[in-house]
Order: C-alpha cells, then structure tokens, then sequence
C-alpha cells in the first residue's frame, strides 16, 4: 500500500511539472514573453514614434499606443500636445477621431509555436490594418528586441521594437 501511495504520489508532482511547464511555455516564446512596454520605431523614417505596451487578455495579446515621441507628428498633426493627436484615418471601428494616446493598434494576437500571429495591427497615421505576426530576436538572450510584420497579400512592413526597461 505504502508503494502505491508513494507511486501516486510521484505521479502527482510529475503532473504538476508538466503542467506548470506548459502554461509558462503558452506565455513565453523562448523563455522571452512580449508582455511589457515597447519603443516603437517607424521602418520608413526611422523615427523613434512611441511607446505601446503589450498586454494579455484572456489566451490572446494586445498593445495599446501609452507615449507619442516624434515631433514631427505633433507638428503634422496641428495640435500643441501628443495628448490631443487623434486619429484621423484609422477604420471606424477602431479609433476614428479619437485620441491616439489609449489606442488598441495591435489585437488578437495568439501565442503559436514560437511566434505570435493570427491577430493584425494598425498603422494609425495611415489607416492601414495588417495581418500580424510578432517574434522574438533569437539573438538576443535578454528578450528585449521584437521583431513585428504586418502584411496584406504579399506586401509586408518589419518593424523592430525595443523593450523599455
């Protein structure tokens, strides 16, 4: 009997290793999780443009535009402060004429392997939505580089965001 409770009991903390190894495994990608705050820098001009912070809902990832940067979008935009930039070309239904600062551009972004995809993201100066896919710099052990596609057919854009401390 003392054998079987010891058996059993064995195969109870083999379960609970197994179990909590494969929820930390859902939420990172190489022991790097995307969660946190990000700079943001734009593949065309190579401005440093924002701050967005990544975050998780239920099984899926978000990130939300929390610190405009470039002056030269304050400037485009007419208004005296990042605050009151608001989003003039963004789809209705997500964010047109509201303000940038607070605003979902990334959404349903699903943990796979190791990437994240099956969600998209929004250029917000040009209204564009994306089909997105997100992953982490294997070169960097630190995780603090993420490397971000958003594509529709066969025309892409990389960004490379940077994790902030």
């Amino acid at each position: 009997m003392k054998r079987i409770a010891h058996f059993f009991s064995i195969v109870a903390v083999g379960c609970l290793m197994f179990m909590s190894s494969s929820v930390s495994a859902q939420v990172s990608v190489n022991g790097k999780d995307c969660v946190g705050t990000w700079k943001t820098v734009d593949d065309e001009t190579k401005r440093t443009k924002s701050h967005v912070e990544i975050y998780k809902r239920g099984n899926k990832y978000y990130a939300k535009i929390v610190k405009l940067l470039d002056q030269q979008t304050l400037k485009d935009s007419g208004e005296k402060r990042f605050e009151d930039i608001k989003c003039t070309k963004c789809p209705a239904d997500r964010g047109l004429g509201k303000p940038l600062y607070g605003l979902e551009m990334l959404w349903d972004m699903e943990k796979s392997s190791d990437k994240w995809k099956g969600g998209s993201i929004m250029d917000p100066k040009k209204g564009k939505v994306y089909t997105c896919t997100m992953w982490m710099d294997d070169s960097d052990s630190s995780g603090n580089r993420l490397f971000v596609r958003g594509w529709v057919g066969f025309f892409f854009r990389d960004q490379t965001w940077y994790r902030i401390k």
